[in-house]
């Protein structure tokens, strides 16, 4: 029996769902170990306390993959839909609307960020990284002031691509029919911020694996926690900065099919139902482009000619998106510095010659509790020369 399909996963998000799954269904067993392992879930989910609807989807990912591989491997395959409806029965009576001062703080996140508090926020990342030479200060700093014109999603940073133009990241909620990738046409944005999106792409690990890389995002976001903190402004997240980019580019005029592509939505509702309004999008003299068709690259290389040739360069700057590479940008990005390597502030290591010494004035080499003792006493001596050779060069 083929495992079942919670949307068109990919792999990774499938194993993560199977590791979590088995354990949820070891711990109900070794709750009840008396029932089958579905009625064990069943019965431990009762004592689950509500759940946001969320949270029921994710549970239900898990659940639903994990038992199916148990299921096949007992060969109870064909019992699985009857047994999984058990446990879905149970989960989705836990569902409720959880009150707001209740939540978790990942759905207290603020979706109406606005200018004043992006700046402020970028500006004590930015301080902070100077003062105590943070790369992840450095790297919040730069998804602040990318996110906000580009929208993706944190986990669409591993595997994005750059060439000074376009944009393309992964789509990471990838549906039937949707391509793997999209195209951002970012052309028209402020160099500092075209910077700013190449710098933070040649900083981040894209070698890291899903799990890896979801736990350094972590790491970003409790960077912006602090400083919203530190600054004393509402709690802005990650996610923050993709509802400012959709609320932007709404409020800039751009179709609904043009905000989804740009996005990675298969539906032109989804930007419309699930985040911001156009009404808290900041004001851009230039905003982000879904990638140019085969088409209009070929036109937009016509207009490059004609411009070259001297005809009607001034229309490119009238275009109601695409302002001249000299406006005032959103946000002033100097270089930051690299960030030297941390010194050695440890013990100054023993030459190879007194560790062999040491060690052959051991009784017994195989006591460790010696080796320790006798280590400390080298150490002592190689002070108590160091003292004796400080004052030598005194007189």
């Amino acid at each position: 029996m083929a495992l079942p399909m919670s949307g068109p996963a990919s792999p990774e998000t499938i194993a993560d769902h199977l590791e979590t799954g088995r354990r949820r269904i070891a711990q109900a067993i070794e709750l009840y170990p008396e029932l089958a392992p579905e009625d064990a879930l069943a019965r431990m989910i009762e004592g689950w306390g509500p759940l946001a609807a969320r949270t029921v989807g994710h549970y239900r990912a898990d659940l639903k993959y994990a038992l199916a591989e148990l299921m096949q491997s007992t060969d109870r395959a064909d019992m699985f839909p009857v047994a999984f409806a058990k446990v879905d029965a149970v989960l989705t009576a836990k569902k409720a609307k959880i009150p707001f001062k209740d939540r978790r703080t990942s759905a207290k996140k603020v979706i109406d960020a606005t200018e004043d508090e992006a700046r402020a926020l970028f500006y004590e990342l930015k301080r902070h990284a100077l003062k105590y030479g943070n790369p992840n200060s450095v790297l919040a700093a730069l998804i602040v002031l990318v996110a906000a014109h580009s929208g993706f999603r944190p986990i669409e940073l591993r595997g994005a691509a750059f060439d000074g133009r376009v944009l393309t990241l992964p789509n990471a909620k990838k549906r039937p029919g949707q391509a793997a990738t999209r195209a951002l046409d970012v052309s028209a944005l402020h160099k500092d911020v075209l910077v700013a999106i190449e710098l933070l792409l040649s900083l981040i690990d894209h070698d890291l694996i899903k799990k890896e890389f979801a736990s350094w995002t972590k790491c970003i976001a409790s960077q912006i926690t602090r400083a919203c903190e530190r600054i004393n402004i509402r709690p802005l997240s990650l996610y923050s900065f993709r509802h400012v980019a959709i609320a932007t580019w709404s409020a800039a005029g751009l179709s609904p099919e043009e905000i989804a592509r740009l996005c990675g939505h298969l539906s032109i509702r989804t930007a419309h139902t699930h985040y911001a309004r156009a009404s808290v999008g900041h004001k851009r003299k230039a905003v982000a482009r879904a990638g140019l068709s085969p088409q209009a690259a070929a036109e937009a290389k016509d207009t490059e000619r004609s411009v070259g040739d001297g005809h009607d360069a001034a229309h490119l700057s009238k275009h109601p998106f695409r302002g001249p590479q000299n406006e005032v940008p959103d946000f002033i990005v100097e270089a930051f510095p690299e960030m030297p390597p941390k010194g050695d502030v440890g013990n100054e290591a023993l030459s190879p010659e007194e560790v062999q010494r040491h060690w052959d004035a051991l009784s017994d080499p195989r006591d460790p509790n010696e080796i320790v003792a006798n280590l400390e006493h080298a150490r002592r001596d190689r002070a108590q020369r160091n003292r004796g050779t400080k004052r030598s060069k005194g007189f």
